[in-house]
């Protein structure tokens, strides 16, 4: 780890990224408290804006395919962190009646068409950044580094709940997400100091004279054929499904069943932080076992396990070893899909693979917060019971896994 520390332009894109997580949680938890304090159902609140921040990759994602890899990355990261920059302050402005009082019992709607604008031009940002990272790093340091970042957009992440929750209800809701806007511009100037050479792009005589709607067919059709890639994003849609579900859940059950506020549930959340640190440390050895193909079943089966028993308890002090378990299991479920698809796919198709990931990620996940503030069933039921039945469908996800590793097996064999 310290030999990638050592590498001025790894280091600054890390140093981004954990800014960058740490305002996205103090914004979220600063809009949770915004829900709690207005008498909105928090549940299908939470929801809706998961469900705002997710459709773009799905509707924008194939122009990212088509046009992404043409672009430097480098430019394409900055560009897109000061627009965001811009629109979490328009969010801020258009908040503040409502949250002084002068505009109580004012619609979200407003809110979540911004939350949609972000999310579509960060379509463009998480491809690049995964594609970037081979740029920086070295073939052999690919999954020590995607291990380093996990670990500290982990460790952020979960930092940043507690701090947002402790901002929000202390200071306000504004504060809150004006954090997240001060994290853009921070994020801005860090990458802007990263020098490096030009890399490669699609940007060809070729794929000029194909045009952008030529070049995501060409992308396409590269990922058809990967035999790796296909898979892995396949992979990623399931693990983004589960998240999608437990996310929602998980809010609300905080809430409801174990009588949180929103400063508690980011103790709560806090929990997760220490078995993350250990799961990742323990991947970050890069040990044999990390390469191998039966590593999501044990990881959808340990899953599916601990948030079946989550769903049984309702006192905070249990919930809390639960989670920290879980956070092990969640913080290092993609450092090995991330790594075998920067290291397996072209680099200037690199980014074109990344896209249509986050596009099956999205697709999922819509599904996943579509069902819990647009189907009834999920609308209706107790947070513990919708829990209880994704821990059913994660133990599923586990015996198909299964099922597909000793189909490949034998083919192989």
């Amino acid at each position: 780890m310290r030999g990638l520390l050592d590498n001025v332009g790894f280091r600054r894109l890390w140093i981004s990224q954990i800014v960058l997580a740490l305002g996205d949680a103090v914004m979220q938890m600063g809009l949770l408290e915004l829900f709690h304090r207005c008498g909105y159902n928090i549940q299908t609140e939470i929801a809706k804006m998961l469900f705002a921040v997710s459709l773009p990759a799905l509707i924008f994602g194939p122009v990212a395919i088509a046009y992404l890899d043409r672009w430097q990355r480098r430019n394409v990261l900055m560009i897109v962190d000061a627009m965001r920059a811009v629109m979490i302050v328009v969010i801020a402005a258009w908040l503040l009646p409502m949250v002084t009082g002068r505009a109580a019992g004012r619609g979200l709607f407003f809110v979540y068409a911004m939350i949609f604008a972000v999310g579509t031009v960060t379509t463009f940002y998480y491809p690049a950044r995964y594609a970037l990272l081979p740029n920086l790093v070295a073939t052999e340091n690919l999954i020590p580094a995607n291990t380093l970042f996990t670990t500290s957009l982990a460790v952020a992440g979960v930092a940043g709940r507690p701090l947002g929750g402790f901002v929000a209800e202390r200071m306000g809701v504004e504060w809150a997400v004006m954090a997240n806007a001060l994290a853009y511009l921070a994020g801005v100037a860090l990458i802007w100091r990263i020098r490096m050479q030009p890399h490669a792009t699609s940007q060809t005589g070729a794929a000029r004279s194909r045009g952008g709607w030529g070049e995501l067919k060409t992308g396409l059709v590269y990922l058809w054929r990967h035999p790796i890639a296909l898979r892995l994003t396949a992979v990623t849609g399931v693990f983004a499904f589960l998240g999608g579900v437990f996310v929602v859940a998980f809010t609300g059950y905080s809430y409801d069943t174990l009588r949180l506020g929103t400063a508690g549930l980011g103790y709560l959340a806090a929990s997760a932080a220490p078995g993350a640190a250990v799961g990742v440390y323990l991947m970050g050895r890069a040990g044999p076992w990390t390469r191998s193909p039966w590593l999501p079943f044990v990881q959808l089966s340990l899953a599916g396990g601990l948030v079946l028993l989550l769903s049984a308890t309702s006192n905070p002090w249990l919930a809390a070893p639960l989670l920290a378990v879980l956070g092990g299991v969640v913080a290092t479920a993609m450092i090995p899909i991330d790594a075998k698809l920067q290291e397996h796919v072209d680099d200037e198709r690199r980014g074109a693979v990344f896209a249509a990931r986050g596009m099956v990620t999205s697709a999922t996940m819509i599904i996943a917060f579509w069902l819990q503030f647009g189907c009834d069933i999920f609308r209706r039921a107790a947070a513990p019971k919708v829990l209880f039945w994704l821990s059913l469908g994660t133990l599923a996800a586990a015996f198909f896994t299964f099922l597909a590793i000793r189909s490949d097996e034998r083919r192989e064999g």
